[in-house]
């Protein structure tokens, strides 16, 4: 059950961090501090075609599990 809540709670803060990237919201462009990461190719098309959004959210689901699983396997070892 808390395994679900956290894979939950990861995609959706993954999901605004990826879609946040993507479209370059709120960062600083004139500074390197400010600089999220690198946009793909892939990502910029998908943005042009507005289909970023799926994109983020597939990125989220992604991160989540390997995040989750990772905390799961610690758990299981360590107890």
């Amino acid at each position: 059950m808390w395994y679900l809540i956290l894979f939950i709670f990861l995609t959706w803060f993954n999901y605004i961090g990826a879609k946040g990237r993507i479209e370059r919201k709120n960062q600083i462009i004139d500074k390197e501090e400010g600089d999220l990461g690198p946009v793909s190719i892939k990502e910029t098309e998908a943005l042009s075609n507005g289909t970023h959004k799926r994109l983020a959210f597939r990125q989220a689901i992604i991160g989540s599990l390997i995040y989750t699983s990772i905390i799961y396997l610690l758990f299981y070892i360590i107890f």
